[in-house]
């Protein structure tokens, strides 16, 4: 199984990203509602301008995509960020019980 690791760097102005995340939260919800994304959230510690989403989507070109199409990108609170293809080497028993 491979999944893909969406690792976004936020802006340093924690206001900003406070003021978009209902936005930001509302696309993860339709990403997760559509099977896209299986977990999301902060990395690192409270506070750290970072935030990793794990995608099951087709392909690196697909989370890129879906990378673009984030409101944080729009409201320049992501200022970078990076894809990489993960491959699940313990515990995919978990991931795969999620199908129906």
């Amino acid at each position: 199984m491979a999944l893909f690791a969406l690792t976004y760097h936020y802006c340093d102005d924690m206001d900003l990203v406070a003021a978009h995340r209902p936005e930001h939260r509302a696309y993860l919800a339709e990403l997760f509602d559509r099977g896209e994304l299986l977990v999301a959230g902060p990395l690192g510690e409270p506070g750290c301008p970072r935030g990793l989403l794990v995608l099951d989507v087709d392909s690196a070109d697909e989370v890129h995509k879906v990378a673009a199409a984030d409101p944080f990108m729009s409201r320049e609170v992501i200022t970078s960020y990076e894809v990489g293809t993960w491959t699940v080497s313990f515990g995919a028993e978990r991931l795969d019980s999620r199908q129906p």
